[in-house]
Formats: structure tokens, C-alpha cells, sequence
């Protein structure tokens, strides 16, 4: 899968670690959740407000799963980004959009043996990314390329103008 890329066998297990988490705050939610069919559930997860504060981990689930089988091309400056934004978002220190998930979270997380099991794997998953730039400008600069990588495959084929 790597091809002389290492950390794309790194990102790939740094996105499994993280569906474990989600699968375990999913498990532990639906012990306190009403009866509904996967069907049912997932349409939940998806659009009903209740639960808009897991999308922060499904989104960066689905943009990670994304670039992986489309970008080819991903630098391990975006990997090492990627690493960075999924450290944040499960210890902390993510923006403004990403706090109501860690309050949330983090009561699970010290409640649930089950996510804590899932998040301490998440954290030794994400170490094996290549690190961050050590000068900020190159950091923002490849924070910003994921972002626009995200965005771009967000689109899909219709909004980059294919037919």
C-alpha cells in the first residue's frame, strides 16, 4: 500500500484505532439510547442535533479513510498534520468547533473502560505518524494542505467541475 511511503501504512492504522474509539463511544451511547435499527442509528448519528458532537470523529474518520484511497500523492508533511489534528481532538487543544466533542468525550473516557482501552490504542496509533515540522510556517503551511486536501475530496467529482 505504501510504495516508499511508510506513513500511509501508519495513517491507515491510525484510522482503524480511531473507528475503534468511535465504535466503543457508539457501543457505550447505545446502552443509554432507545432501541433503533443500524439503519436508524446511523441516520441519527448523522443529522440529528443530539449527536452532532461526535462529527468532529466521524468527519476526520471519513476525510482520513478519503484521502487514502484517492491521494496517492499524500505527503508525510499532510500525514504528520493529520496526526496532529487527531491528537488535539482526543487530548485537547483543538478549536473552538472541536470542544463540545472533548467535553463530551472526556466524561466517557474516564466512565468507560471500553473507551479508554480504544483511546489509549488511538494515541499509540497516531505517535507511529511521522511528527510535525518543527518550524511553525512549514506546520501551518501543512496543516493548511490537509484542510484543502479535505475539502477538495469533500467535493467529490461533481464540485471540482468533472462531468
Amino acid at each position: 500500500m505504501s510504495g516508499g511511503r511508510p506513513w500511509l501504512e501508519a495513517l491507515g492504522a491510525a484510522s482503524t484505532a480511531l473507528q475503534a474509539v468511535l465504535g466503543a463511544v457508539l457501543e457505550a451511547e447505545r446502552r443509554f439510547a432507545p432501541f433503533a435499527s443500524p439503519l436508524e442509528r446511523l441516520r441519527n448519528i448523522t443529522t440529528d442535533p443530539s449527536w452532532a458532537w461526535l462529527q468532529p470523529l466521524y468527519g476526520l474518520i471519513a476525510d482520513v479513510d478519503h484521502a487514502l484511497a484517492v491521494a496517492r500523492d499524500l505527503p508525510e508533511s499532510e500525514a504528520a498534520a493529520i496526526g496532529a489534528h487527531a491528537r488535539e481532538l482526543l487530548a485537547g487543544g483543538g478549536g473552538p468547533a472541536e470542544q463540545q466533542f472533548l467535553e463530551h468525550y472526556r466524561g466517557m473516557l474516564q466512565a468507560d473502560p471500553a473507551i479508554a482501552m480504544a483511546h489509549a490504542g488511538a494515541l499509540r496509533a497516531l505517535r507511529a505518524l511521522p511528527p510535525e515540522a518543527d518550524d511553525p510556517a512549514d506546520r501551518l503551511h501543512a496543516r493548511h494542505q490537509w484542510n484543502e486536501r479535505r475539502r477538495f475530496l469533500r467535493l467529490g467529482p461533481r464540485g471540482r467541475g468533472a462531468s
